[in-house]
């Protein structure tokens, strides 16, 4: 398995040029005549990328060396995805695009990936980065943080006694300019440890207990929003009284965020929490009956408000919801299926796209990013390789 070696590389000086190339490619351009596109201003090129559509830039990256260095440097990969929209990224190193789902027209891209595992499990997402939880054909696990569309991976230390039980997330610091991988363990009957890694490090660190049961907790993944990781865990002293639990990435401190219903409805009811238009959501059933919150002003529960009410269109829709799209449709994966509910007609249809599988056992939504792993990881060497032309 190749390696990838962190090569030096200093910003563009002169904003009225492309990041700087290697000296080589520098000599193979004189000999190239360049396209107009390229003499044009950095705030010119940024927003004519940012009006192409994901896949398309995607493809764009391969056009020529010039255009690779482009997607390499970090201020401008930044500005990309900030002005990115998601995509829904499915097992197997698919993409497709949320705008254009169910049309005839569209295509599944296939990305490019070494990381090959015999099980493959999405615990974490953040900033257009994946982190997985895998186990090889010899049934030893690992861990790795991936970006999908550069096609690189980096492993991760493996932490000791890992359980299946082990609730995770991954998040980022705009503070500190870091990523953190967290790991909740809970083995019941003994108490909550927090166990914190910061990518770059290569140390876990144990800062004690969490102050909530995470006992048993599902989904075990932790919902990332501006700085903060968010899970469903349950009060100490009442097992039965679920809360959500916010974890600041940058402090390292968790908080009791409230809720938008009473406990004693929660108690006996279904949610979870999602991102919806920015803002923090829960996804609540009662009977068969689907509601939708968003906490509009973070951490008021005043500021609490209900979306979207529906009504269950098949049993357990609820727990493979997805996406809300703007055209009024709520997608989920629903048997292995990926189907879209149209809330105006009530119609709920499989959704076929070309080149997909017909059978997803798990997609997640993200904004496609060009970032390099290598950027976010202290320097470390990455396992893996780039997907080039």
């Amino acid at each position: 398995m190749r390696r990838i070696k962190r090569r030096h590389r200093h910003p563009p000086t002169n904003r009225n040029r492309p990041p700087k190339q290697e000296d080589n490619d520098e000599e193979e351009e004189e000999h190239d005549q360049k396209h107009y596109i390229l003499q044009l201003p950095v705030c010119i090129i940024t927003e004519i990328f940012c009006k192409i559509p994901t896949k398309t830039l995607i493809q764009c990256k391969r056009v020529c060396k010039t255009w690779r260095c482009w997607f390499s440097d970090p201020q401008f990969t930044r500005e990309l995805f900030s002005r990115t929209p998601a995509s829904l990224w499915v097992t197997g190193h698919f993409l497709v695009d949320l705008d254009r789902i169910g049309s005839q027209s569209d295509v599944a891209l296939e990305l490019f990936s070494n990381l090959r595992a015999r099980y493959m499990t999405v615990v974490g997402s953040c900033n257009g980065f994946l982190c997985h939880d895998d186990v090889n054909s010899d049934f030893t696990r690992h861990l790795h943080i991936s970006n999908p569309v550069t096609g690189e991976f980096l492993s991760l230390p493996t932490p000791s006694n890992r359980d299946n039980g082990d609730c995770y997330g991954f998040g980022f610091s705009p503070i500190s300019d870091v990523y953190k991988l967290v790991r909740v363990t809970s083995r019941g009957g003994e108490p909550d440890q927090v166990i914190v890694l910061t990518i770059g490090s290569g140390i876990w660190r144990n800062i004690g207990h969490p102050g909530y049961s995470f006992y048993r907790v599902k989904p075990r993944h932790g919902i990332y929003l501006n700085g903060v990781l968010h899970w469903i865990g349950r009060s100490c002293r009442d097992r039965s009284r679920r809360l959500v639990c916010a974890f600041d990435v940058e402090s390292e401190r968790f908080q009791e965020l409230p809720l938008p219903l009473s406990s004693d409805v929660l108690r006996r009811t279904y949610f979870k929490l999602g991102v919806l238009k920015g803002w923090l959501s829960v996804i609540h059933k009662v009977n068969d009956v689907i509601s939708v919150w968003v906490m509009k002003d973070y951490g008021v529960k005043e500021s609490w408000t209900k979306e979207l009410e529906f009504k269950e269109p098949v049993a357990s829709f609820v727990t493979s919801i997805l996406k809300f799209t703007d055209q009024g449709q709520v997608l989920g994966l629903h048997n292995n299926q990926l189907k879209a509910y149209t809330l105006a007609t009530t119609n709920l249809v499989r959704v076929k796209v070309d080149g997909l599988p017909s059978r997803i056992s798990e997609a997640w939504e993200l904004v496609p990013s060009f970032v390099l792993l290598k950027d976010i990881a202290g320097g470390l060497q990455l396992e893996g390789t780039i997907c080039q032309s």
